[in-house]
């Protein structure tokens, strides 16, 4: 779940190898904005939480799940983090930060889903390559998730190891390795592995769905958004997720791991600032929507709403001040979901809870 910008490296490399998709996927094929009385119809939810400091937006996250939104789907709190050192440490309550593992917590979370995936989180290449390089590093991590899950009567885990693009072939296998080591554990419990996975819209040298499910993987994950960060040098920052570039990324996921039960498709909840025209070195991600509405010009009206929405993507989007400001109210969210369900997608999960972040309508 890419809610932390990309670096400056890997925005480069990603802008570079995707000019000619994004070019591809402008305004021209839209999407219309068609969607059942219930937008959730038939869809299983799942949605990403993760910690905070006292007072930080994203710790208003259990208020959110209270409604039981996701009562019959699924939670997936952040409880792990790879160290630079290849070790996953656990993120407890008494560190200070919400949305971190405590007997507490896990009560919560298992009173307001069917299903509950901690989260294990590496976001550079580094931490990555320390993990799955080493096969010691590998058996701690596996034995330690699966004892956690395990013990606490959780559903398993929830792998978010990112990065993807700068990644060698060997961290590829070793992380195929990892996954196949972790799957095989947590089977052994009648736990499940999920495994999220960058957005593509056909192959890449970096990552392949088939061969990471083929590892044992129950539910692939593919984050479905963040495309700003494919936009042409000059260009308007391209949508969060624009709606022909999400069937795209979804038909192509379709066809490498064709079970829908196996496949889940990730979708934004959040804003994004960038200047315009577009510097992929200065786009500020992951802004909730508490804080997006402190945004220079920010309207709630019914009008200006009509008049910012992208057709495109359906996003709200604007410029202030040389700024472009885009968010995902819950319309986009719904015209996002109406494009997934239109080609038989049954699962569907969120970035993210907290700070009031949009969410489907109904």
């Amino acid at each position: 779940m890419p809610r932390r910008p990309l670096s400056t490296a890997v925005a480069v490399v990603c802008a570079v190898a995707a000019l000619g998709a994004a070019a591809a996927n402008a305004p021209a094929a839209t999407t219309p904005r068609t969607r059942p009385a219930t937008a959730t119809a038939g869809v299983e939810l799942e949605t990403w939480l993760y910690p905070g400091s006292p007072g930080d937006s994203q710790c208003s996250a259990p208020t959110e799940y209270a409604d039981n939104r996701v009562r019959n789907g699924a939670l997936k709190p952040e409880y792990w983090t790879v160290t630079g050192k290849g070790k996953v440490s656990l993120e407890t309550v008494a560190g200070g930060l919400c949305n971190t593992y405590s007997a507490g917590d896990v009560a919560d979370i298992k009173a307001h889903s069917a299903y509950q995936y901690p989260t294990v989180s590496g976001m550079t290449t580094a931490d990555v390559h320390a993990l799955v390089s080493s096969s010691a590093n590998r058996s701690a991590a596996v034995s330690q998730l699966t004892s956690l899950v395990t013990a606490n009567g959780l559903s398993g885990v929830d792998v978010d190891l990112e990065d993807y693009w700068s990644w060698s072939a060997a961290d590829f296998g070793n992380y195929r390795t990892f996954l196949g080591q972790l799957a095989a554990a947590l089977h052994a419990q009648g736990k499940k592995l999920l495994v999220d996975a960058p957005a593509m819209t056909g192959p890449a040298s970096f990552y392949d769905y088939a061969a990471v499910s083929a590892e044992g993987v129950d539910e692939l994950e593919i984050m479905a958004y963040d495309e700003e960060y494919d936009t042409a040098p000059g260009d308007r920052c391209l949508p969060i997720t624009p709606l022909a570039w999400l069937k795209q990324v979804t038909q192509y996921a379709q066809s490498q791991v064709p079970d829908p039960s196996r496949l889940v498709i990730g979708l934004p909840s959040y804003g994004i600032s960038a200047p315009d025209p577009c510097d992929l070195d200065d786009i500020t991600g992951n802004i909730q929507y508490s804080a997006m509405r402190q945004s220079p010009g920010f309207s709630t009206a019914p009008a200006t709403l009509a008049a910012r929405r992208d057709p495109s993507s359906g996003e709200i989007r604007w410029v202030s001040g040389g700024t472009l400001y885009d968010y995902v109210d819950s319309t986009a969210l719904d015209d996002k979901l109406a494009v997934l369900t239109a080609l038989g997608v049954t699962k569907v999960s969120v970035w993210s809870l907290g700070g009031g972040n949009p969410w489907f309508t109904g």
